[in-house]
């Protein structure tokens, strides 16, 4: 079998110089607004009121193009676009609305829409910088084009390596990801993919939840909203297909996700239950060792949105009962040592009214790979690595167990502990269960590649 690539996150050091300013403008929530263009966030005004996502951009040097709430387009004098009213976003969707660069012109940008409640539709509008005198308008001819209808609430974008985009939503009432490639030919019909939890429609809000990419754009996680579970996915940059699901059972409500700068850390929020913040380390090598690795970091309710900022720090929205947000101040540190602060950054000074609401803007995750100066590098893992990262769980158990084989193609066959073959699944590449009929006893699995790598667990039947 070939070897797999696996990616390792780790954060690079460049020079500051180099770090790009396309999120240093932020404007969400009721009239709140930020400016990192001096490092450290300053409170500026806004004439947008809106319940949850957002998106804006700015130029290489900090300078603020445009800002949406996925309904209406405002310019850099924060004043409504020409043609920029009626977009069909909505103001009550998490992500309602992400601005990519068109890359076939220096001067357009597409902003991206998710409607609401999981009957709205994804649809693209495309603004063009040279009108306007120089202020940007929407394009008529290019406002509110339908992709597809009844989506969730969620859409991520990333750089595919090269000059192209990938644009994610996920598809309501099923387990489909749906990938745009945004490319200098245009916008490529979606890779469609399959995988994980079905996004059932007993209830509205299980629509809810963001959908982040890593800095690097080879990790996914998705909130499932009232389905209590986030998870994780690889990304292929290449093909746009998800893969390898993790599941995260969460006690309640999950609603915010975002990774740490070099994608070691996931942090959630879950806004119904006792630990309302939590961080996973989902560096370790098998699903019940990050599951292990929870650290919850709050218990206060009403914890939605997060957002990694330029200043390498993540945000944290707090609902429209207070005017803070929440501060994760060194997201790569392990446990409480990454300082979060309930009331970390005060958005109303001079009592204005201002508030977060329940989200923070979306970017193309790609701007924050510059801005917080981190780097991906690849390192390739034999054959015989990755099978140590196989596990069985749980372990022990009086139920079923489960192994994860989705990263090395392998045979397993089970023995008792007088040596009897009792099962045998040959080349798994994918997580199965087994040994629920099994009775109480020590039984022996044997995990070997098709390169003859050997791996044997023992595992409990209690």
């Amino acid at each position: 079998m070939k070897n797999i690539l696996t990616q390792l996150f780790i954060l690079g050091i460049v020079s500051t110089s180099m770090a790009q300013k396309e999120t240093d403008k932020w404007f969400f929530g009721s009239g709140a607004a930020l400016d990192f263009t001096g490092g450290a966030p300053v409170v500026i005004s806004s004439p947008m009121y809106t319940s949850e996502g957002t998106s804006a951009i700015s130029d290489a040097t900090g300078k603020l193009r445009f800002f949406t709430n996925g309904v209406d387009v405002y310019d850099s004098t924060k004043t409504i676009m020409p043609n920029g009213t009626g977009l069909m976003g909505d103001i009550s969707t998490t992500q309602s609305a992400l601005i990519v660069p068109n890359p076939s012109s220096a001067t357009q940008y597409y902003i991206f829409t998710a409607g609401a409640d999981g009957a709205g539709d994804f649809r693209y509008s495309i603004v063009d910088m040279t009108l306007n005198a120089g202020l940007g308008d929407v394009m008529l001819t290019n406002k509110n084009i339908l992709l597809t209808d009844s989506i969730t609430e969620k859409i991520a974008a990333v750089r595919d390596g090269a000059n192209g985009i990938w644009i994610v939503t996920h598809k309501w009432g099923t387990n489909q990801f749906y990938s745009y490639h945004l490319t200098t030919s245009g916008l490529m019909p979606p890779v469609i993919t399959g995988v994980g939890t079905i996004h059932n429609t007993g209830v509205i809000q299980n629509t809810y939840g963001q959908l982040k990419f890593n800095n690097c754009g080879t990790r996914l996680a998705c909130a499932v909203g009232y389905q209590d579970i986030v998870e994780l996915f690889d990304f292929n940059l290449t093909t746009g297909i998800v893969s390898n699901p993790l599941t995260i059972n969460m006690s309640d409500n999950v609603y915010g996700v975002e990774f740490s700068p070099s994608g070691n850390y996931l942090y959630v929020t879950s806004y119904f239950s006792s630990c309302k913040l939590a961080q996973f380390d989902i560096s370790l090598a098998t699903l019940p060792l990050i599951l292990a690795s929870k650290v919850p970091l709050s218990a206060t309710d009403d914890l939605y949105g997060l957002q990694l900022g330029p200043d390498g720090k993540i945000y944290l929205s707090r609902s429209f009962a207070t005017p803070f947000l929440g501060v994760i101040n060194n997201p790569e540190v392990s446990g409480f040592g990454c300082n979060y602060v309930e009331n970390g950054l005060d958005l109303d000074p001079l009592f204005m009214g201002a508030n977060g609401a329940l989200s923070l803007p979306s970017f193309m995750q790609t701007y924050l790979k510059l801005a917080t100066e981190a780097t991906c590098l690849s390192t390739e893992i034999t054959e015989s690595k990755l099978i140590d990262l196989i596990s069985v769980y749980p372990n022990p158990t009086n139920n079923n167990f489960s192994i994860d084989c989705s990263r090395a193609n392998a045979s397993v066959s089970i023995y008792d502990y007088l040596g009897k073959l009792i099962d045998r699944k040959e080349n798994i590449n994918s997580v199965f269960s087994f040994g629920s009929e099994y009775a109480k006893g020590v039984y022996f699995v044997y995990v070997i590649s098709d390169k003859n790598s050997i791996k044997i667990i023992k595992a409990i039947k209690e």
